[in-house]
Order: C-alpha cells, then sequence, then structure tokens
C-alpha cells in the first residue's frame, strides 16, 4: 500500500503547491476526515447524499453529476467534430459567432482568448450581452455573409440568447433569403426549444448535449469542444490532458495528494474561517479562465446565506491594501509575469495570508484545469453542505425583468431607481469582511473595463475590502446568484447608461437598449428585495465623457469617506 502511494505521487501531472500558515492543522485535520469518509470515492459513485440530505434534492442532484464523466463519453464523437470543422474551414468561414451566455459561453471564450485560432480557422466571437453598443461591435467585425453563428444554450429559451439571435437571423436572411438557417448550428439539451427551432428553420447542424450536466460544468462537452474544433484547436490533446487530471483526482490518489480534494477542502475550510474571497492571482494571458472559475465558483456555493466569493482579474496591490478574509491562488503558466506572481505570493504567505500555487506547465493543461475546479468546487460545496447544481435565486432577477418589460411595452419606458444612499455613505457602511460588487450595465469595450478595473483597485486600495467586476447582463449568469444568495457581505454599484444608438429586436415590442435597462432595473429591485447595499448609478453614455463622470463620482465619494 506504501509503494502504491509512493508511485502515485511520482506519476501525478498535477502537484499543486500550498502555504496553510495558521491553518495547516485544520486542513490536515479534514484531509484525514475526508479519506476516512472516503468522499472522493463516494463522489465519483455519483453519491448525491454528499450535498443534502433531502431526498427530492438527491435525486435532483444524482441527475447532475454527469460531468464526472463528460470527457470520456464525449471521446467517441471527437472525429466528427474534427471532420465537421475541416467542413466549416474548407467552406469559406471567416468568423464564428456564438450567442451565449453564462456556461455556454465562457468556455469557448477561454478557448479563443487564451489558445487562439489555428491558423486559416475562423477566429471566435463571443456575444454574452444585451447593451446595443456590443451588439453593433459584434456587427462591424463580421463579415454577414462568411459568419456561421453557434446558438448555444442548455434550455434554448434564455432571453439573451432569444434576442441575439432573432436579430442576427435577420440580418442573415436580408442576404441569404433562400437558407438563412445554413449559417447556424445549436448546441443544447435534446427536446429543448432551440433543438425545435433549429430542425424548424434548418440550422446546418444541433449538438445535442447530455442533460445531466449543469451549464457551468460543462466546458468538456458539446459547448466548449464544438468552438474549440471550430477555431482548429487540438481537441484529443485537450482531451488528454483532461484525462490525465481526471487520473489525478481519482479515489486512488491519496488524499494528501488529490489536488481536487486538497483545493476544494481549503476552499470550504478557509470560507468557514472568514478567508471566503478566493483571489486568483494570474498573468493576463490566463484572465479568461479566471472569469469561467468565477461563474463556476459563485453560482455553485452562493446560496442559503453561504458563500465563496471569487475574485479576478484584479490589479495586484500593496500588501497591506488586503484584508484578512483572502484566501490566494495562483495560476502560473510560467515566464516572466509568473515569476512576478510568484515572488507576491511568498511576500503574501509571509504575511499569514493562505497561499496555493497551481503551475500550467503547457496552455493545454488548462483543459485539466476546468475538470480540477469542477471537482475542486463540489467537494468545497459537499463539505459546506451546499447543493452546488441548481441556482434557486437566479430566476428571481429574470422574472423582474419580464414584469418591467411588460411596464415599456404598456408605457415605452421604465423609471430609473435612484437609491437614496449617496455613494460616500456606501463607503462609509463598509466593514471587514465585506467586498464591492461593480456591476456595469456598459458595452464591453477596452475603454470602460479599464476605468472599471481602475476603480476596481482605487476601491480596494483605501477600503481594503474585495471589489469583483461584473460586466451586465453577463454577471446575471455568472455571480449573480451569489449576489442574491450568499451572505449578506456585499454592497454592490449598479451603473447603467443610455445607449448611444439603439438597435430594434426583430419581434418584440422593445429594443436591446431597453431590454438591457430592464435587467438591470430588475437586478437592482431583486438586489434590494433581499435587502442587499445597492446604488444606481446613471451615466449620460459610456463615451469617454461619460467614463470620466464615473470616475470622478467615485474618486469624490472616497476623498469624503477619508477625510479626517
Amino acid at each position: 500500500m506504501r509503494g502504491a502511494r509512493r508511485n502515485a505521487g511520482k506519476n501525478m501531472k498535477c502537484q499543486i503547491r500550498a502555504d496553510w500558515g495558521a491553518y495547516k492543522n485544520t486542513i490536515e485535520e479534514w484531509i484525514a476526515k475526508t479519506e476516512k469518509l472516503s468522499l472522493v470515492k463516494r463522489l465519483w459513485e455519483n453519491d448525491s447524499a454528499l450535498w443534502t440530505r433531502d431526498p427530492k434534492a438527491q435525486a435532483e442532484i444524482k441527475s447532475r453529476l454527469g460531468w464526472l464523466l463528460a470527457p470520456k463519453d464525449i471521446a467517441s464523437s471527437i472525429e466528427e467534430l474534427i471532420a465537421f470543422a475541416r467542413q466549416v474551414k474548407e467552406s469559406g468561414v471567416t468568423h464564428l459567432v456564438l450567442l451565449g451566455m453564462g456556461g455556454s459561453s465562457l468556455a469557448p471564450e477561454v478557448f479563443q482568448t487564451v489558445f487562439g485560432n489555428a491558423q486559416g480557422f475562423p477566429g471566435l466571437i463571443v456575444l454574452d450581452s444585451t447593451d446595443p453598443g456590443r451588439v453593433s461591435d459584434v456587427q462591424n467585425k463580421i463579415d454577414l455573409a462568411k459568419t456561421l453563428f453557434i446558438v448555444a444554450s442548455k434550455s434554448g429559451g434564455t432571453i439573451e440568447l432569444v434576442s441575439a439571435f432573432k436579430y442576427f437571423f435577420e440580418k442573415v436572411k436580408s442576404i441569404n433569403s433562400d437558407k438563412p438557417g445554413e449559417q447556424f448550428i445549436a448546441i443544447t439539451d435534446p427536446a429543448s426549444p432551440l433543438e425545435a427551432l433549429a430542425r424548424k428553420l434548418g440550422f446546418k447542424k444541433t449538438f445535442l448535449t447530455p442533460a445531466n450536466v449543469g451549464g457551468r460544468f460543462s466546458a468538456l462537452t458539446y459547448f466548449g469542444l464544438v468552438p474549440a474544433a471550430l477555431i482548429g484547436l487540438d481537441i484529443k490533446k485537450l482531451l488528454d490532458k483532461t484525462y490525465e487530471m481526471m487520473a489525478d483526482c481519482s479515489a486512488e490518489t491519496p488524499a494528501q495528494e488529490n489536488p481536487a480534494l486538497l483545493l476544494g477542502i481549503a476552499m470550504a475550510v478557509l470560507s468557514e474561517e472568514g478567508r471566503d474571497k478566493v483571489t486568483l492571482l494570474t498573468t493576463q494571458e490566463l484572465e479568461p479562465f479566471g472569469d469561467w472559475i468565477e461563474q463556476l465558483v459563485a453560482e455553485s456555493s452562493g446560496k442559503e446565506g453561504i458563500g465563496i466569493v471569487p475574485v479576478v482579474r484584479e490589479p495586484l496591490g500593496e500588501i497591506g491594501r488586503y484584508g484578512k478574509d483572502r484566501f490566494f491562488v495562483g495560476l502560473l503558466p510560467g515566464g516572466e509575469p509568473s515569476d512576478e506572481i510568484e515572488k507576491r505570493l511568498v511576500s503574501l504567505a509571509a504575511k499569514k495570508h493562505p497561499t496555493v500555487t497551481i503551475p500550467i506547465n503547457e496552455t493545454a493543461d488548462l483543459a485539466g484545469q476546468f475538470f480540477l475546479w469542477e471537482m475542486a468546487t463540489a467537494i468545497a460545496c459537499a463539505l459546506l453542505k451546499i447543493n452546488a447544481f441548481d441556482q434557486p435565486d437566479v430566476q428571481a432577477a429574470k422574472d423582474k425583468t419580464k414584469s418591467l418589460l411588460k411596464v415599456i411595452e404598456a408605457k415605452g419606458q421604465l423609471a430609473e431607481k435612484n437609491a437614496a444612499t449617496k455613494p460616500a455613505d456606501f463607503f462609509g457602511d463598509l466593514t471587514p469582511g465585506d467586498y464591492v460588487g461593480i456591476l456595469a450595465f456598459l458595452p464591453d469595450r477596452p475603454l470602460v473595463k479599464g476605468v472599471l478595473v481602475e476603480l476596481q483597485a482605487a476601491i480596494r486600495d483605501f477600503s481594503k475590502n474585495a471589489v469583483t467586476v461584473g460586466i451586465g447582463p453577463r454577471y446575471l449568469h455568472s455571480t449573480g446568484q451569489l449576489h442574491k444568495g450568499g451572505p449578506n457581505s456585499g454592497a454592490f454599484i449598479l451603473i447603467t447608461a443610455k445607449p448611444a444608438q439603439d438597435l430594434p429586436i426583430p419581434g418584440e415590442k422593445y429594443s436591446f437598449g431597453q431590454l438591457e435597462f430592464a435587467q438591470a432595473m430588475g437586478d437592482y429591485e431583486t438586489l434590494s428585495s433581499k435587502e442587499r447595499r445597492v446604488i444606481h448609478l446613471a451615466l449620460e453614455d459610456a463615451s469617454d465623457k461619460g467614463m470620466e463622470s464615473l470616475r470622478a463620482s467615485i474618486q469624490k465619494a472616497i476623498a469624503v469617506w477619508e477625510m479626517p
């Protein structure tokens, strides 16, 4: 038995390094407990009792554990995917536009932005927004006649997806009236409305995904691998890297060496110890992978007043600017930027912050990281006794949006919700352990993101609170569950701007701009109903002038708060 343990360690592909500091004994106790309870073995055996004692919830969870074997299940379809990708390439397609939200869009975005499309293969653009400026930006980047649209959704009925599809289908139809459906493919669950729509409109192809895999756990199903194949990635190699990680995370791996178990235990234990802000430090190259982690961790853990808050894309700050609620995870691909981050992790550990370092030997290892984080998150939720596979508070904001759209249809517009709380008072109410969420219903453009990241660092530096940034409505399908169902430690700045030029949604009485505003106000009202701290800042527009106005407003509030 001892020999087997030694061999397991030597053959492992992922060996994370950790400095638990003051929490070392507690974490080691939990490693021993989970080994005694055969937690990893029970997880691989689909034991839904790990997350809840409720029989009804257990049955639902059992129907959501297909992600454990999904990478093996899809192996028989790999040649078909490669052949289809080659066919698309040879047909002259120059652009791929993916219409989808959350779990349907975040993994494909990682594949495009981190790996890039192979030479001769089309590049991928992800549209996961209802902002008319963002829709226009996508339209302006493509040659419509040479674009293949990927319509991706498990349910097939999310309002963002339906609206974007209606818009671009009409655009394609205007130049290809005979067979517009030939420029669309669908990725969806069996018997979804999207499958029926694809059949009715003659889509080029439909990929049916396993219904027993939830959206945020679907990176290694058709949702992630179809776009990866279409941009020319070596999906065989990606799956091989996944299988290596699956072996490392198997029940045969000793508990003290199992990377998913170690990371999952750390997230759960440190969360209960008040270190619930899992802060990802990585190079700019891997930041899109952080966006995927953000949804997985936030939406899986943030419910019943409990939650792990992922902090991604946060600029490095002075060590004294971090509160005692942080747990730092370094995802390091090597090279000079990683050296700087690794030095920072050593400095953080010296200041008693718990840290974990995960080396990435080559880019393809990210495929295995998808599986590692899925399993670690499932384990963390099991230890916290939280159902990792539902999202009970997401629907509330969707329902509120629908009711506000009915008001728009009847009256033509919505009134803005300007909270009585002033920004200075808002910041003055922050306490240690809180986090600030910047929720920006703005076009996803470099100028906008640059200002938001600048404000993220500024608020963190003066308050020592963690600060997250979400672009709406994208964040509704990512961190929205945590904001409403997690601990009441979030304080939210919701930002809207009038669109410079609005766009109609074919067949609807409301426009993209009106839909986006309804989503923003729907979330504002839902957060308020959950007694969350939230203020609304309404900008004239998202231009240079508008973003300067936002910057000035926040800086003024900070200055007032810092006055003696």
